[in-house]
């Protein structure tokens, strides 16, 4: 049986001296690691358990949303949003075109007459004309047993334009209707507030 020297113990503890020493310098772990426990997480609420089926379902509705989204957020940039908005400008544009065309039409007809003296009838033809022009642009129907004057109470119009339809309207009522001649001056006060009823008429027709 052999038995350690002096100097063989004294070296084995020198080692294992050195190795505490080293441990404790380095704060080595000496033993197994066990279970480690995960700390709580503000999106642990997120963690459910669904079906694959429903997940493909979120899945697919987030991805349809985010594209409605992004359409909606570029429509002014799309040409099939872009055209449809055009192609209602360009209708309107052209409806307010026609009618300022055919009131201008009108007022050159009525001029006509003017100048052969006929001021009442011309003054007429503006009052037809500006009540034609209204029908058209309000998309309204007048009985033909209302008067002027009940046909005005009924549209509605801008003040600029009620105020001009009705200075026509008086202004025959005093000259075709009333049996008075109508002058120069007459037509000419006529004249003007049809003009003014045409300028104001592209606004109703836009409204």
């Amino acid at each position: 049986m052999l038995v350690p020297s002096d100097s063989a113990i004294s070296a084995s503890s020198d080692v294992r001296g050195i190795l505490h020493s080293v441990i404790r310098r380095w704060d080595l772990q000496t033993t197994m690691p066990g279970e480690t426990v995960r700390p709580a997480s503000w999106l642990d609420w997120l963690s459910f358990d669904l079906p694959p089926d429903m997940l493909r379902v979120l899945l697919w509705g987030m991805i349809i949303l985010g594209v409605l989204v992004t359409l909606w957020s570029l429509r002014d940039s799309l040409p099939v949003f872009s055209r449809s908005r055009k192609i209602v400008t360009r209708d309107e544009a052209l409806q307010t075109a026609g009618s300022s065309g055919r009131m201008e039409d009108a007022q050159i007809e009525a001029d006509d007459l003017a100048r052969q003296g006929r001021y009442g009838e011309a003054m007429h033809l503006l009052l037809l004309k500006s009540l034609t022009e209204i029908r058209r642009g309000l998309g309204v129907s007048f009985a033909v047993s209302l008067t002027s004057r009940e046909i005005l109470r009924r549209v509605q119009l801008p003040d600029l334009g009620r105020d001009a339809l009705s200075g026509v309207v008086q202004s025959v009522e005093r000259t075709y209707y009333g049996g008075r001649s109508a002058s120069h001056e007459d037509y000419i006060d006529c004249r003007t507030r049809f003009d003014v009823l045409k300028q104001s008429l592209p606004t109703v027709i836009a409204a």
